[in-house]
């Protein structure tokens, strides 16, 4: 005969094997579309502006070094990866460029702007589902009552996924090891995601169920047109030169890139 403690342990070894399993078939089903996407996640980016200067680039830094800072241009339709199990999209901009001044070299990639982009809510989302049955009282202020239906309206109508960003300044800035950035060449600009959902593995655009989630050809969509470092900012020259030209963009001189 089990006392209680043994039944009680049975009852919860069970609950987690339902679970378990529950949670595995959520995230097989998740990886296969359904309904099935009728696009596929798409962005483009393009450099506007690049300045090189020096200074700390953080309030932290030991020391004054050469930093860069990249204005872009950025525009992505990233809607499609918004299933049922999606809980927020993390999209990153990293700039890509060569150790070395000859455009030689190992490749080194630093994030310069990222966002969490959140799901919208559903009726069964945890906040409709806590509003329907336990309603909070109602405020007496009516300024109060417009500001919230108002903001409420505004999201709703805002397509998940989808970005516009013009002449975007970006969050972090560009540092090396070496303390040197200025008149570094074939540099790119690379958009990607990581989408995280509510149960299962997190989805990388550049990895395998990346491709087959999102169908995002990695290396292609999202990549801005090479680019160089300009000189140091005050020096003599400010624009670098080569034998095709300036290829440093200057500001308003935005050029479009492939998109899928």
């Amino acid at each position: 005969m089990h006392n209680a403690l043994n039944r009680l342990q049975a009852t919860f070894g069970f609950f987690t094997s339902c679970a378990f399993t529950l949670a595995l078939i959520i995230a097989v089903l998740s990886l296969i579309p359904i309904p099935a996407s009728t696009s596929s996640p798409s962005a483009s980016v393009a450099v506007r502006n690049v300045q090189v200067v020096k200074g700390r680039p953080h309030y932290y830094s030991p020391k004054r070094e050469e930093y860069a800072q990249i204005r872009f241009d950025l525009n992505a339709d990233l809607s499609s990866l918004f299933t049922w199990n999606t809980k927020q999209l993390f999209v990153y901009v990293t700039a890509n460029y060569p150790n070395g001044k000859d455009g030689q070299g190992d490749l080194s990639e630093t994030v310069i702007w990222d966002t969490i982009i959140p799901a919208t809510s559903t009726p069964y989302s945890w906040q409709n589902l806590k509003q329907k049955y336990f309603p909070e009282k109602k405020k007496s202020n009516s300024k109060s009552r417009r500001d919230s239906n108002a903001k409420t309206k505004t999201t709703d109508l805002v397509k998940p996924g989808v970005l516009s960003l013009k002449n975007q300044k970006p969050k972090y800035q560009i540092t090396d090891p070496s303390g040197v950035i200025s008149e570094r060449s074939n540099a790119t600009l690379q958009v990607s995601w990581n989408l995280q959902p509510w149960v299962g593995s997190l989805v990388w655009d550049q990895g395998y169920l990346g491709q087959r989630i999102g169908k995002w050809n990695a290396g292609k969509a999202g990549r801005s047109e090479p680019f160089d470092f300009p000189p140091l900012k005050g020096t003599k020259t400010d624009t670098v030169k080569d034998k095709e030209g300036p290829r440093t963009p200057e500001a308003g001189s935005a050029s479009p890139v492939i998109e899928i």
